[in-house]
């Protein structure tokens, strides 16, 4: 079994293969149903199973430090990646690089909590959160990175709110 070490999780075997088969099942459902996977991204289908496992792990990393039942879902449109005391969150997993920061697009709903998690497989780092209310029409937070795609927020982790707070319900 997995264990927990302050904000970062370690998941077992088990969690990271069902994952990896959710995150492939993401991919082909889309690939089947002939959906767009998102905001003008041109990567390929590797590249995005890739990043599905991946996200599909955080989601599971995240479920098991709040210690709530994780939902295997698949393209289930703008449903929350977790229900965590009646708070819809919204999981976002990036792999280490020098400029990690939580991405939110603009057609987020108000008043999710987006939690930014660090993938160094089997370990996920949870570097904080964000109610998407405080950032949604935020000039300061907009950017393309400079890409052909459409504008995003993006927030340093310095600026998200640490998630033991979330955990503890001690953040609001």
């Amino acid at each position: 079994m997995g264990f927990i070490v302050d904000n970062e999780i370690t998941l077992d075997l088990y969690e990271m293969q069902s994952a990896a088969h959710l995150g492939i099942l993401r991919c082909l459902e889309s690939k089947k149903h002939k959906e767009n996977w998102g905001y003008n991204y041109k990567g390929s289908l590797n590249d995005q199973m890739v990043k599905s496992i991946s996200g599909a792990m955080g989601e599971v990393a995240a479920s098991k430090f709040l210690g709530i039942k994780f939902e295997y879902h698949c393209n289930v449109g703008g449903v929350p990646d977790l229900i965590f005391k009646d708070l819809k969150l919204q999981v976002r997993t990036q792999i280490p690089k020098n400029n990690n920061s939580l991405i939110i697009r603009p057609k987020a709903k108000p008043g999710e909590l987006y939690i930014l998690i660090i993938d160094e497989a089997p370990k996920f780092k949870i570097l904080g959160f964000v109610n998407s209310t405080y950032v949604l029409g935020q000039e300061q937070w907009k950017t393309t990175f400079g890409l052909d795609r459409p504008f995003c927020y993006s927030i340093p982790p310095e600026k998200l709110t640490p998630i033991n707070l979330l955990k503890d319900s001690t953040w609001n």
